[in-house]
């Protein structure tokens, strides 16, 4: 009995770490960008090791580097431009699903809006 209750307790263990990891959302994203002040379509290319999220932000502005994480489906990353003159951040969280991502953005300066990205797909 006690063997079989072991068994079932690494069955359970198992479950729970394979459902915690990360998604993968390596790779680029066409997003859409709604502030009061406009709208912008940025290319997103994630690079992803666990958790951890690094990649570039290609914009109106030119690109930036951006850094964050993903935690299970939830992405959050932060991106600094210079956009005319003036540095800004722009802070990203929302979630993932099915390759395709939306949430909430709050850039200093233009306010808060929201977000949605497609995963561009590679080409082979």
């Amino acid at each position: 009995m006690i063997h079989r209750s072991a068994i079932a307790l690494l069955v359970l263990i198992s479950v729970v770490l394979v459902s915690a990891a990360p998604a993968n959302i390596a790779g680029p994203w066409q997003f859409t960008v709604e502030l009061a002040v406009g709208t912008g379509r940025p290319l997103v290319t994630f690079k992803q090791d666990g958790e951890k999220i690094t990649g570039t932000y290609e914009g109106r502005y030119g690109k930036s580097n951006l850094e964050g994480t993903v935690k299970e489906n939830h992405v959050e990353f932060t991106v600094t431009v210079v956009a005319e003159g003036t540095t800004v951040s722009g802070a990203f969280s929302g979630t993932y699903e099915n390759d395709r991502m939306s949430g909430e953005v709050d850039y200093e300066g233009a306010g808060d809006g929201t977000w949605t990205a497609v995963r561009v797909p590679v080409k082979k």
